[in-house]
Parts: structure tokens; C-alpha cells; sequence
């Protein structure tokens, strides 16, 4: 069966944000700096904006490279009938990627009559990538090649409240550890809790994150190791992930919610993650879903997360007398018969529904992703959700859309920000790509300072 890849478009090609140095906001918004709000801002423009040159051929490169992700080895000629680019365009960016040593030919095993054609893979020499998820509890990285492939794994304990300076040099830590000295490091990519001001690789304010305001992650990481770093809010670098390596491969339009101590969303619409005009386009988890619910955080009552996330859970079991650790005790509990188990889980797959069914109807995903440490809990709620979802939806789109859980699992954010790194990488090969290795430069360096 022929697989499907996304097709190149000289006029309006599908693939990648626009921005520098880290994913952003299709220019629609902008980065305020200083001590006070780092939010972006929207500013009105009474001219669509067009697309220069050197962004349609980054697009179009990065059409090549997923492309090359999933069919390779392959021929110049399959290659262009996958992404419908023309002969001509295929052979000037293999020409581009193969000049950085990105690619590798060899020839093809199977008999013909003829010149046996050349195959194209990616060069797994080339160097290496670092993908970061950065939780409350844990560090979780990725070592990958250029391919997305990942090479090693990497999980530390992590503590955003003891101190901005120790985090950031934590992190620096797992990052040092991970590398490995014989290949080059080409950059750097990092999934944290929003909000974040992702063209800036600043992390904003997080809730229950300690003192980190305002911290400029991304400058601290490339000015220790010397490569460049990206980061975005960790439900969109997951959804980012799932699109690229997981479960959406094959979809341009992706909806992916992390089930955990928050709920988090992100959105991919025609392969870009959408962010709004304030980068919180995706907070499905301050939607209210009862409107004389608890209070949250945000100053709101209802919202989806005082509802299902893991410690809104936890406190109504311990509430209503019921001894566990993590949720996947109440989901054995509910197996075994207990009655106050079960009616828990079926409120939380209630407000559940009532999230998923007004998501479809407000962004018509063609599948929906369920991560997170919930998903992996209680096996049954992707299916459940699933199945009630249908007949709930507006008419014919509750039969269409997917639900489905998330094929990288506790990777998703890692690997998608291996792929955030990896497509700004394409954007400007030549200024990003290091022409030596750089694996060492600076992980001895000066230590991570705090702003």
C-alpha cells in the first residue's frame, strides 16, 4: 500500500511555521521583552502577508525530508512522485542536503534492465540531535540522528522549585550526559510547560513552576553548548512529535491533548501548529466544562483540569475515603468491583467527552491524540472516549474524526522537539550546521546562569 507523504507546493506549500530561531507565530504577532509580560501580542494588518522565496524552499525541504523519513532508501524519481515536487526541484534540494553531508547515496539491490537507479538515506554520521521534555517531576531526553531516529534515552528527577539556577544547570547536565563526544551536536530541542514565548525561547510563568519567570531557557542552553535551541510549550512540541513520528503521520490536521497533573492541547492545522495571537491557542484545559466547578488557578471556575487532571483525581478519591498512590490504583480498584473507583472514572470520562465533543466541533481535527501519564493509566479511556464520542459530535464529522492514543507515549514531547530543532534546521542550513563537531565545546563550559 502506498504510503501517504505530504505534497511540495511552489506556490503554497503546506509544511512548517514561519520565524526565526524557534517555532512562531506565522508573523501575525509579537515578542514584548523586558521584565514585564513576554507574552506575544497581535498586531492588526490591513495587508495579507506573503511568502518569500527562501520560506517556500524551506518548506518544500522540509516536505523532502519527511518524505525521506518514511520511504527511505529511495530514488530521486520516487521521491519526486511522492511529493510532487518536479524532477528538477528534487534534484536542486538533494543537491543542497547532500552538499551538508545530510544524505548518502547508494546503489539499489534490485535486478533491472539498465543503470540500477540510486538510492537516497540520511546520513546517521552526520550528527545528533537533543530533544528535551522538562515536567515538574522529571527531565526527559532524546538523543536522535538528523532522520528523527532516536539513538539513546536519557530520565532524571527534576525539581522547578529549588531554584531557577539549579534547574537550568540540571538540565544543561542531562543534556552533557547524553551527548555522544564522537558525532556532532546540531542543535537542540526543548518541550516545557507553557505559557512560553516560543520565537523569544523564553518560558513565561508556569503555574506551580517555582520561581521560573521570564527565564530565557534557549539563549542559556546555546550559549553553554554552542548550537542553536528551540523550545515550545510541551503539549504542542508533543503535537508536533505525534505528527512527524506518531500517530498522525498521516494527517495534516491533528489535535493532541496531554492527560497529566494539567491538561494540556496542541493544535496542527495544515502541518503548522496553530498558537493564536498570544501563543495559548490549545489551553483546552482552562475550557469550563462546569460552570459552578472548582476554582482554578487561572482565576476561573470548572475548568476542564480542576476536573481530570491526575491531582484533581487523586483529591476526590482520598475525599471519598479510597487509599491510593497514582491512578492507576483506582483504575484496579474499578476492575475489582469498588463502586466509588468506578462512578470516579466515569464523571472523569464525562467532562472528558464533553471536551472532546466540543473540540471536534470547534476545530473539525481529522484525529484526535491522547497522551499523557492518564492515558497510560487507565487503559480503557482512549477506547471509551472513542466509542461515545460518535453520535455526539455535529452530524457527519462524529463518524469521520479519530480517536486514538498516543503511539509515542511518554516520548511525544521529547521526539517533538527533536523535530522542532530539525525543522529550523532546514531553514537555514548553512548558518545552523556546524562544519565540525561541536560535541564538547562547551559542556565543561560556564555554568547556566539564571536571568
Amino acid at each position: 500500500m502506498k504510503r501517504r507523504v505530504t505534497q511540495g507546493r511552489p506556490n503554497r506549500p503546506d509544511v512548517r511555521p514561519r520565524g526565526q530561531g524557534t517555532m512562531a507565530q506565522d508573523g501575525y504577532s509579537q515578542a514584548l521583552s523586558g521584565t514585564g509580560n513576554t507574552m506575544n501580542q497581535g498586531r492588526s494588518r490591513s495587508i495579507r502577508q506573503g511568502r518569500n522565496l527562501p520560506e517556500v524552499r524551506a518548506d518544500n525541504l522540509s516536505v523532502v525530508v519527511e518524505a525521506l523519513q518514511k520511504l527511505q532508501p529511495i530514488s530521486r524519481s520516487a521521491l519526486a512522485d511522492a511529493t510532487g515536487l518536479t524532477a528538477a526541484s528534487i534534484t536542486h534540494m538533494v543537491n543542497e542536503l547532500t552538499a551538508f553531508d545530510l544524505l548518502v547515496e547508494v546503489p539499489s539491490n534490485e535486478r533491472q534492465v539498465g543503470r540500477r537507479p540510486t538510492l537516497l538515506s540520511f546520513n546517521r554520521q552526520r550528527g545528533q540531535l537533543i530533544g528535551i521534555e522538562v515536567s515538574r517531576t522529571r527531565i526527559h531526553a532524546i538523543r536522535s540522528d538528523f532522520s528523527g531516529q532516536a539513538l539513546a534515552h536519557l530520565e532524571r528527577p527534576f525539581r522547578p522549585t529549588a531554584s531557577v539556577k539549579k534547574g537550568l544547570t540540571a538540565i544543561g547536565d542531562v543534556i552533557a550526559e547524553l551527548i555522544d563526544p564522537l558525532l556532532p551536536l546540531l542543535g537542540i530541542g526543548v518541550g516545557i510547560p507553557g505559557p512560553v514565548n516560543s520565537t523569544l525561547g523564553i518560558v513565561i510563568e508556569p503555574p506551580n513552576f517555582g520561581k521560573w519567570r521570564n527565564v530565557s531557557l534557549a539563549d542559556a542552553l546555546s550559549e553553554r553548548f554552542g548550537v542553536p535551541c528551540w523550545l515550545d510549550d510541551d503539549a504542542k512540541a508533543a503535537a508536533y512529535g505525534e505528527r512527524w513520528y506518531g500517530a498522525g503521520r498521516h494527517e495534516e490536521t491533528l489535535l493532541y491533548i496531554s492527560l497529566r497533573s494539567g491538561v494540556g492541547a496542541g493544535l496542527i492545522v495544515g502541518d503548522r501548529v496553530y498558537r493564536g495571537a498570544h501563543e495559548l491557542a490549545g489551553e483546552i484545559g482552562h475550557t469550563t466544562i462546569h460552570v459552578d466547578g472548582p476554582l482554578c488557578e487561572c482565576g476561573n471556575r470548572g475548568c476542564l483540569e480542576t476536573l481530570v487532571s491526575i491531582p484533581a483525581i487523586m483529591q476526590e478519591a482520598r475525599r471519598l475515603g479510597l487509599d491510593i498512590a497514582e491512578p492507576g490504583d483506582l483504575h484496579r480498584l474499578a476492575l475489582a468491583g469498588d463502586t466509588v473507583a468506578q462512578n470516579i472514572k466515569d464523571r472523569v470520562y464525562l467532562y472528558l467527552l464533553a471536551a472532546l465533543v466540543n473540540a471536534v466541533n470547534h476545530y473539525d481535527p481529522a484525529v484526535i491524540v491522547l497522551g499523557g501519564q492518564l492515558v497510560r493509566s487507565w487503559p480503557d479511556l482512549t477506547a471509551t472516549l472513542a466509542r461515545n464520542v460518535k453520535g455526539r459530535s455535529f452530524g457527519y464529522l462524529s463518524q469521520d474524526v479519530r480517536v486514538v492514543e498516543s503511539l509515542l507515549a511518554a516520548d511525544a514531547s521529547a521526539l517533538g522537539a527533536v523535530a522542532i530543532a530539525i525543522h529550523h534546521i532546514l531553514r537555514d542550513p548553512g548558518q545552523t550546521l556546524p562544519d565540525t563537531p561541536v560535541t564538547g565545546l562547551h559542556i565543561d563550559g560556564p555554568e547556566l546562569r539564571a536571568p
